[in-house]
């Protein structure tokens, strides 16, 4: 009889397909890279997906009632999916992908179930939430540290903030990043709806939150004496950013969930600006990375792992203003073959998929005893 597959649920993101969030980025890769190696895969997703197939390329989705609340929406979709994941689909392995389940992760452990927590952010630390919120977030964090039986760090100053504040030993595994192409077609299209030529613009890629710094980019830039245009790709467009519309220099083109759309406006640009402020390795980074191009990121320890000495960085609007007239006066860049040298590297060697999957295969293999 052939071996009756290891079953995974993967819980804490919003769903798959994987858009501009990294937790729904990990859930998707990481699960089509693992249904390759005998694991059966469940990835639960928010009900307001479930008008998208219930199966995305092989890949087992079950969808979760949610309250359209921010401070609740991710804990109930947490806490149910345990709960469906414990004793309906009843699986071997559950990688939390969010710390917001902490306060059950207890009852799957008194299942004989294996938790793996995949820390990528401090969720608490985030500015949308008041001081009550903070608390309870960082509570569900305490006990998703307690109940894990392996921690998995996306970076080294994620898995340093563990054991500092937990004294608990983590793993490190980045995430990790997919080849990109596009057509021409691709980007005539772009040219044409956006009115964009090669190399005239920044481009912005992210949730509009506030831990990814629109604001301060946007002002950063129009405060600037660049002629250059700012794009940003967003899901949404809070009200407070609508003055910005009707400057010619800033384009919102709305999402674009089209990958090679997408990567023909990161080739295309004259360079990234990246304002990811809380979290791990950020997957919008890597595909900025892989477009080989200039980036000008955030100044945290996050960004600066993987850039490294090849970006280059700002703290507020008036640094990020600075470093823009830095460029329009010195917009030959000169790094850009050990730039790219660099960029190839750690792509290949570090931030790959394969490898990646390669790694928790080895956690989920020693953890089920295989």
């Amino acid at each position: 009889m052939p071996e009756k597959p290891t079953k995974l649920a993967i819980i804490g993101s919003r769903g798959i397909p994987g858009r501009y969030g990294g937790f729904e980025t990990f859930a998707e890769k990481i699960a089509m890279e693992l249904s390759k190696s005998n694991i059966e895969t469940v990835v639960y997703c928010m009900s307001h997906l479930k008008n998208e197939p219930f199966n995305h390329r092989g890949i087992k989705r079950v969808f979760i009632p949610t309250l359209k609340i921010p401070s609740l929406e991710k804990l109930l979709l947490s806490s149910l999916s345990l709960l469906h994941a414990t004793f309906m689909e009843k699986v071997d392995i559950i990688i939390g992908i969010s710390t917001t389940g902490g306060a059950l992760l207890w009852l799957p452990r008194l299942f004989n179930k294996k938790i793996i927590l995949s820390f990528d952010g401090i969720e608490w630390a985030r500015s949308r939430w008041n001081k009550i919120l903070s608390y309870g977030l960082k509570t569900l964090e305490f006990f998703s540290v307690k109940f894990a039986d392996v921690i998995i760090a996306d970076s080294k100053a994620i898995g340093e903030y563990i054991t500092s504040e937990y004294q608990k030993e983590s793993v490190y595994i980045p995430y990790g990043s997919e080849n990109c192409s596009f057509t021409e077609k691709n980007w005539t299209e772009l040219k044409e709806e956006f009115n964009l030529s090669q190399k005239t613009y920044y481009l912005a890629v992210g949730r509009f939150v506030p831990e990814n710094n629109f604001s301060m980019i946007i002002n950063g830039l129009l405060n600037s004496d660049t002629d250059k245009k700012l794009v940003v790709v967003s899901d949404t467009i809070p009200p407070e950013t609508m003055e910005h519309s009707a400057d010619k220099r800033v384009i919102f083109t709305g999402p674009i969930y089209d990958r090679e759309k997408l990567f023909a406006l990161r080739k295309n640009a004259f360079a990234h600006i990246h304002g990811h402020s809380v979290g791990g390795t950020n997957p919008s980074l890597l595909e900025a990375i892989a477009s080989e191009n200039l980036i000008l990121c955030y100044d945290v320890p996050y960004n600066r792992e993987v850039v490294e000495s090849y970006g280059y960085y700002f703290k507020n609007e008036e640094e990020l203003k600075d470093l823009i007239n830095l460029l329009e006066k010195n917009p030959a860049d000169g790094i850009s073959v050990k730039r790219a040298e660099f960029y190839k590297k750690i792509l290949k060697e570090k931030y790959n998929w394969s490898i990646i999957s390669e790694r928790y295969l080895k956690i989920i293999n020693r953890l089920t005893g295989s």
